[in-house]
């Protein structure tokens, strides 16, 4: 079995490049590897396992039980008219995009610390400070910057008021735009599932409905609340509106691990939230 395993691997692995999904398909089941976060996949021939070393760790897996393994885009990302593929902000950070309808959207979080005018954004890491502030801030997900390259950063409303936290040509969707996607998506009680991404690395099980097919890619980055704590990492991922919902509220939407409904709520400004740009 290991020679055939060996093969089958060697025969994938000259367009690892191309791919962006890793699925084991187990008798159990099928674990999902995002390709970016594989360092090398081995053998072992001494406990006859696949051994899969990732960015956060290694897993094995004993070969009795796969099935197969196959490597595929996990997320068809169209192309944004005009043949745009990603866009940079200004702090260098790129991001992928892609089509859904008429809109073209980023495939990931917003990680900047600056306005697109090279303005700061200040980072604010006291639950103290974050509950007292009513300028803009932002946070990493549990304080932790090892959150960043996957769940972005969390912002609070007062960050988006601004206007130009997005790269230029770019902005905050408002809520009419978030319905727009949500409906090109067949609606409130299925879009959720294909704006997650699938699997269960990033959100917890069962992950239920998770098709991606959208390539929205949503992760379960969570939240801070007002009060400066943290809350449903890998559970819920949040993305605001730059809608106002009252004098201290404005609109966001979640999806969650449990369900493909995309919900939507109004939530005070001092939350932190995960943000997505549209385009102009």
């Amino acid at each position: 079995m290991k020679n055939i395993f060996t093969i089958f691997f060697s025969i994938f692995c000259l367009s690892l490049s191309a791919q962006t999904q890793q699925n084991i398909n187990k008798t159990s089941g099928t674990v999902y590897n995002p390709i970016s976060e594989i360092d090398s996949i081995r053998f072992d021939t001494g406990t006859n396992q696949m051994v899969v070393i990732t960015t956060s760790g290694s897993e094995s897996h004993a070969l009795a039980d796969i099935t197969n393994v196959t490597f595929s885009n996990g997320a068809n990302l169209t192309p944004c008219s005009g043949e745009i593929t990603s866009v940079t902000d200004i702090d260098g950070n790129t991001y992928p995009v892609v089509q859904i309808g008429n809109q073209c959207w980023t495939a990931e979080n917003l990680r900047t610390t600056k306005y697109n005018n090279g303005t700061l954004i200040p980072n604010v890491s006291n639950d103290q400070a974050w509950s007292n502030a009513t300028t803009p801030a932002w946070c990493h997900t549990e304080n932790n910057p090892a959150y960043d390259a996957t769940f972005g950063k969390l912002y609070n409303w007062y960050t988006l008021s601004a206007g130009n936290m997005c790269p230029t040509g770019w902005h905050v969707p408002t809520y009419d735009e978030w319905e727009i996607l949500i409906n090109n998506l067949g609606g409130i009680m299925v879009a959720g599932g294909k704006m997650k991404s699938t699997g269960t690395q990033y959100w917890l099980s069962p992950n239920a409905e998770a098709t991606n097919e959208s390539g929205f890619s949503g992760l379960p980055g969570g939240y801070c609340t007002d009060n400066g704590t943290f809350s449903d990492v890998g559970s819920y991922g949040y993305w605001w509106s730059s809608t106002v919902s009252g004098t201290a509220d404005a609109y966001c939407k979640f999806l969650n691990y449990i369900g493909g409904v995309a919900n939507g709520s109004g939530n005070g400004w001092s939350f932190g939230f995960s943000v997505r740009c549209i385009r102009d």
